[in-house]
């Protein structure tokens, strides 16, 4: 007769022992699970406590974050807190928003202290929970990011050539761009009343490099002749005629050119690398013609007031043109730049209208129209340009180097 007594363990190994006519298996180096499953395991958050941000911004920045050990999907949400009805948060990706945009000087928050208290929950697929307290800083109107930019002036002929611009007319470049930025320009005013209630201070301000790659003092200029021959693809390369860029996870590169055709009239005023591409040429090219408001300038163009670097550093910051390519089914990602599809001249007659509503032509973001008639970015453009600043935006490196 034969009898088996199993145990009911999982077990990974079997010792047979006979005894006369019984043979008896024990079941050895067992596992510690048993006939039920080990209990589920609650997610663990690793994301912080505690974030600041400036003030006026939708999307906070934060993203919160925990892992499950189970493996079990994770679904966020705001579970208390006392100031939990100003905010929402991603059920998926976790992250965190305002829903109306906080002001420093008028605070928000219960306390009244620009410090927003939310209770954030993590819940896996078996319901099992993970609780952080969160608080979040409002730190008011600082300067979001300074950004030191190095201009490679490329040029032509001789060094006494008009093309090799003086530093004056650079830094009032620079004056302009920290006015338009800032919503500091002088023509702010003109912009039309019904989109007064859009127009942003971007929060971002612009320097000239004191610094050069290998540590040493620097204006933040280089002069090089151009030996480029017209060839726009050489303008970023020192053994094509050009002049390499300075790292461009530490600096804006600007790279000024002759951009006169033989009449003397400038073909292309400027163009700007959008986040992403090729960091060898990664920058913006302006024509000396359109930089700055000092002359040299293309005044008979009307490419006199610095606008060009301001439209052309939208583009490296990751705006895109308003006009929608002359398409009511193209939009440029920003939601408080209304559809258009009008291709404006330099001076377009407010009010113009397509796409079902006003055209906001006067947008820094709007190409071919003249110097004086742009004035404004909007609080859907600074979202965008603040988003390009974040871990997974396509300025990030720049962002951490500056802030160290």
């Amino acid at each position: 007769m034969l009898k088996r007594i199993e145990s009911s363990l999982n077990c990974r190994a079997i010792k047979t022992i006979s005894l006369m006519l019984i043979t008896v298996i024990f079941l050895s180096s067992c596992t510690a699970e048993s006939d039920n499953s080990i209990k589920n395991q609650a997610p663990i958050f690793t994301s912080s406590a505690n974030f600041s941000i400036l003030d006026d911004i939708l999307y906070t920045g934060y993203q919160a974050k925990a892992i499950d050990e189970d493996l079990d999907n994770i679904t966020y949400s705001i579970s208390g807190g006392t100031d939990q009805s100003r905010f929402v948060i991603d059920s998926t990706s976790g992250k965190l928003s305002f829903i109306s945009r906080p002001d420093f000087s008028i605070p928000q928050d219960k306390n009244r202290d620009n410090e927003y208290e939310i209770e954030i929950s993590a819940t896996d697929d078996n319901q099992a929970i993970a609780r952080l307290n969160f608080k979040l800083s409002i730190l008011g109107q600082n300067v979001f990011l300074r950004i030191p930019i190095v201009v490679h002036v490329l040029y032509q002929d001789t060094p006494t050539d008009e093309s090799n611009i003086s530093n004056e007319k650079i830094l009032s470049q620079i004056a302009v761009l920290n006015k338009d930025y800032r919503k500091n320009n002088s023509d702010l005013s003109n912009t039309p009343t019904e989109f007064k209630s859009v127009i942003a201070d971007i929060n971002i301000e612009f320097e000239m490099a004191s610094v050069d790659p290998n540590g040493l003092p620097t204006q933040g200029v280089t002069r090089t002749q151009d030996l480029t021959y017209g060839d726009s693809s050489k303008i970023p390369f020192s053994d094509q005629g050009g002049k390499d860029a300075w790292p461009t996870d530490q600096y804006l590169n600007i790279w000024l050119i002759d951009g006169a055709n033989r009449h003397g009239k400038v073909r292309v005023a400027g163009r700007g690398q959008f986040p992403g591409g090729d960091p060898l040429t990664d920058g913006v090219i302006v024509a000396y013609q359109a930089f700055g408001t000092i002359a040299p300038l293309a005044f008979s163009q009307e490419l006199h007031l610095g606008r060009t670097t301001t439209h052309e550093i939208g583009h490296w910051l990751n705006l895109r043109h308003i006009d929608g390519g002359y398409s009511c089914e193209k939009d440029d990602g920003v939601s408080d730049t209304p559809l258009t599809s009008t291709g404006f001249s330099k001076h377009p007659s407010y009010p113009m209208y397509s796409c079902g509503s006003s055209d906001m032509f006067m947008n820094f973001m709007t190409p071919s129209v003249a110097d004086n008639e742009l004035l404004m970015f909007t609080q859907g453009q600074k979202d965008r340009i603040h988003a390009v600043f974040l871990p997974n935006g396509g300025r990030h490196s720049l962002y951490n180097n500056l802030r160290k």
